[in-house]
């Protein structure tokens, strides 16, 4: 019986060749029957799997599978035989135990009943799939987690994403503006300014795009779903390489900026003080409208010149580089000369404040016109000089009968070493060394009365307020030398408590003398009404104290003040005496705060009471 096997030689034929162009394709490629049993692979398996292609040959194919079971390859075999083809992804179990993913492609062969598959390692390009949808699932959830409206566009101008925080800001979801045009006919309503934003936004991608960098920020005004409009700051990034396709459009709302901007603007505008900013080269960058009052320039005319033409000797051109002068100026009140612009003087009080915008430093300079100020207060000082005239006349008149007596003494010695000089001169043979020592004590007291009498003169006779150095232990035993007959005549005991080397002060030397005066009467008649056997005791002591300030304190042991009149006794026209005029301690405390000092008193009855001033030494820290 003969066979026609034709046919099926031409098929062996054709596997054949199939088999040689099998062993040297890239792809892993089996041959497996219905039973699942291996029958051959090539060269390209044996190097996915790791087994060696004699190991392969021979092996069932649940052997090579890492994740499925045998129900599910029978499946995949019983699916390819009816349909004729299968294709699926699986795991391989590589010989030294790892997995890899595969692309199974499995043909049915009817005419030998068996299956042709072939397999390709994806397991990098899968990884790479995981590896983008976790960025891309990490990207999402980061700009729908962000606070900042953002929006996605595709290249056909589709809006394809909005963030929360963009439908919160703006009120529009995606089915209200699919597209860029639907946006922007929502935003911009009016065609003038929505052509210009679509203008500008367009210049602004073609330069990022020319210039290969980020898309700078551009401002736009957009009106809500609810009418309300936001001011924001658009910006872009490509999703590509080109800005023409899909872009991520970041929407920041700088409405709440803007408006503390406006206010700061109107008040800046508003200000009665000049305040000026300019920048680390000294070069003013903004002005206020105030700045024409004080210096006579218009704000334009400022911008872009030296700050040294409105303020030659700022405290930032004082410190001559010293960034620690400079900075303790920093936030301080500090008088100055400005310049205006017909040439003439401004006193100032300036401040200065200091920051940063994008690295860039800045100075800026709050000025206020003080001329009228200083001008109140010369009028104020002249007054306070009248004043203290006056009271130094009434002080003189109320002490007239002591000076007087105290003139008198040198007066009297300068008359009996007179009577004793004629009657030496008037002797045969006079003795001239007695005569010289006599006529050298008739001067001395001379010369005594000149000074008490110099002294009252000084004191009482108006002048200009003129500060020198002084030595304020001097100026304590001048004073009282004025008064050392009162203190006689009331048997009070005087005690100094003075500290020695005590730093220098610069002041009006007659007015502190009027107010040590004036403190030590006050004791003195305080002291009148204690009881005849009570000793009378007046301290006078003077120390140096922290920051260089030097304190005097005069205390008595007298009866005191009551609680009425400890919150009246600095009070001008208060006065504690039947023939006082009230104006003695007031003007004493004007004169010392007019020396940068300060008058205070501590008092408890029947203790007594101290007077007490400080004043600046020129000693520096």
């Amino acid at each position: 019986m003969a066979l026609d096997i034709s046919e099926r030689k031409q098929a062996e034929r054709v596997l054949n060749q199939l088999k040689a162009m099998i062993d040297i394709s890239l792809d892993g490629f089996w041959i497996v029957d219905l039973e699942g049993n291996v029958l051959q692979v090539n060269e390209a398996y044996a190097k996915i799997s790791g087994y060696s292609v004699d190991e392969l040959e021979g092996m069932h194919a649940s052997q090579l599978e890492a994740i499925e079971e045998s129900e599910q390859i029978k499946a995949h075999m019983a699916k390819a035989v009816a349909m004729g083809y299968e294709q699926f992804e699986t795991r391989l179990l590589h010989k030294n135990g790892h997995t890899i993913t595969i692309e199974v492609s499995a043909t049915f062969l009817p005419e030998f009943q068996q299956f042709c598959v072939f397999c390709r390692d994806i397991t990098k390009r899968k990884l790479m799939e995981d590896e983008l949808k976790a960025s891309e699932l990490k990207f999402r959830s980061i700009i729908e987690a962000c606070p900042v409206p953002m929006a996605l566009n595709d290249e056909h101008l589709n809006i394809t994403f909005l963030n929360p925080a963009f439908v919160q800001t703006f009120g529009y979801s995606v089915n209200d503006i699919p597209t860029l045009a639907d946006w922007r006919q929502k935003a911009y309503p009016d065609p003038d300014y929505r052509h210009w934003v679509e203008t500008a936004w367009q210049a602004v991608l073609e330069k990022a795009n020319q210039e290969q960098t980020e898309c700078l920020p551009m401002e736009a005004d957009i009106h809500c779903n609810n009418n309300r409009i936001k001011t924001v700051l658009l910006t872009a990034a490509t999703i590509h390489h080109s800005f023409t396709g899909e872009h991520l459009v970041t929407l920041y709302d700088i409405t709440p900026r803007k408006q503390i901007e406006a206010k700061f603007n109107a008040i800046f505008a508003a200000s009665v003080e000049g305040i000026i900013t300019y920048d680390m080269s000294d070069v003013i960058v903004s002005a206020n409208a105030a700045v024409e009052a004080i210096f006579g320039y218009k704000p334009e005319d400022l911008v872009g010149c030296n700050i040294n033409k409105l303020m030659p000797a700022s405290p930032k051109e004082m410190s001559d580089g010293d960034s620690s002068q400079a900075a303790e100026s920093i936030g301080q009140i500090q008088e100055i000369e400005g310049v205006h612009k017909d040439g003439s003087a401004v006193p100032l009080d300036l401040s200065i404040a200091e920051f940063s915008i994008e690295n860039e430093h800045y100075f800026t300079h709050i000025v206020r016109d003080v001329s009228l100020r200083k001008h109140r207060e010369q009028q104020d000082k002249e007054h306070l000089d009248e004043l203290a005239h006056v009271t130094r006349l009434g002080l003189m008149g109320e002490m007239a009968s002591g000076i007087a007596h105290e003139v008198n003494q040198p007066l009297a010695a300068i008359s009996s070493y007179t009577q004793v000089s004629l009657n030496l001169i008037n002797v045969g043979h006079p003795d001239l060394a007695k005569l010289a020592e006599i006529l050298y004590k008739t001067q001395q007291q001379a010369l005594r009365a000149g000074r008490i009498i110099h002294r009252m003169r000084e004191f009482v006779k108006s002048h200009a307020k003129q500060r020198s150095t002084a030595d304020l232990n001097t100026l304590i035993h001048e004073a009282v030398g004025l008064c050392i007959d009162e203190l006689k005549q009331n048997n009070v005991r005087l005690t100094f408590e003075l500290e020695n080397n005590l730093p220098s002060i610069s002041v009006d030397q007659i007015q502190i003398e009027q107010v040590l005066i004036n403190l030590i009467r006050n004791s003195v008649e305080a002291l009148q009404n204690l009881p005849p056997e009570r000793q009378r005791h007046l301290t006078i002591n003077s120390r140096l104290v922290p920051n260089n300030v030097i304190r005097v304190r005069v205390k008595d042991n007298g009866p005191g003040l009551d609680e009425h009149q400890k919150q009246h006794i600095l009070t001008p026209f208060y006065t504690t005496k039947s023939d006082g005029m009230g104006m003695g301690l007031s003007i004493s405390r004007s004169l010392i705060e007019a020396h940068e000092g300060a008058l205070h008193f501590n008092s408890k009855p029947g203790k007594g009471t101290t007077f007490y001033f400080t004043l600046p030494s020129q000693r520096k820290t």
